[in-house]
């Protein structure tokens, strides 16, 4: 209860204030911080779900699964995603985003048609804390540099810590990693923002 409370602040209050930011920035940026907001609403919603429904019946039980599996599987993507194109400067247009978000869609179905849902978990949660490092290495001031690199691996932790550690890690565990590593991730982006509002 108290991570998924937590992950809830976060990324709630994350989200709002990324989008804030983006109303004051030029057509680029403000997508990037945007698409940032919507992935950390699927973040808030999920946790939600695990703090507000009870799985008393399987259709409940369902729900949760699919707020948790559009968290993991669409929201943390397409953050991380979002902060590697502000770091490089890519522009996508809001179509080429929303064909990314299918895309994600389509993939995670795919693996899980095959079986193959640990390990695409693995292997997104690595891709995952790649791209943060690139992020980092990209990014504009120290600190934000310094949060991004210290976001990638909380986000693996929170991600595929049974996988990667030898012991279990708990449920509020992961959870407190994830909140961190969103809080953090907020954080540079903000930071990286706030030149490009100066400027303007």
């Amino acid at each position: 209860m108290l991570g998924n409370s937590l992950l809830l602040i976060v990324a709630l209050a994350s989200a709002v204030l990324l989008f804030r930011r983006s109303e004051t920035l030029a057509q680029a940026p403000q997508s990037q911080l945007q698409v940032s907001s919507l992935s950390l609403l699927f973040v808030a919603m999920s946790a939600m779900g695990q703090l507000l429904l009870t799985p008393d019946s399987q259709d409940v039980a369902t729900l949760q699964r699919l707020l948790d599996n559009l968290a993991v599987y669409a929201g943390l993507p397409l953050l991380a995603t979002a902060t590697l194109a502000l770091a490089m400067n890519w522009y996508w247009s809001k179509a080429g985003w929303g064909r990314w978000l299918l895309a994600l869609f389509a993939l995670f179905e795919l693996c899980r048609r095959m079986g193959l849902g640990e390990d695409y978990t693995l292997w997104l949660s690595l891709a995952l804390a790649a791209a943060l490092l690139v992020s980092a290495w990209r990014l504009q001031p120290i600190l934000s540099r310094l949060a991004c690199a210290v976001a990638a691996p909380l986000l693996l932790i929170s991600l595929s810590a049974s996988t990667l550690m030898v012991a279990e890690l708990p449920a509020v565990a992961r959870q407190l990693a994830q909140a961190s590593g969103l809080l953090l991730l907020s954080w540079a982006l903000l930071q990286q923002t706030s030149r490009q509002t100066a400027a303007q």
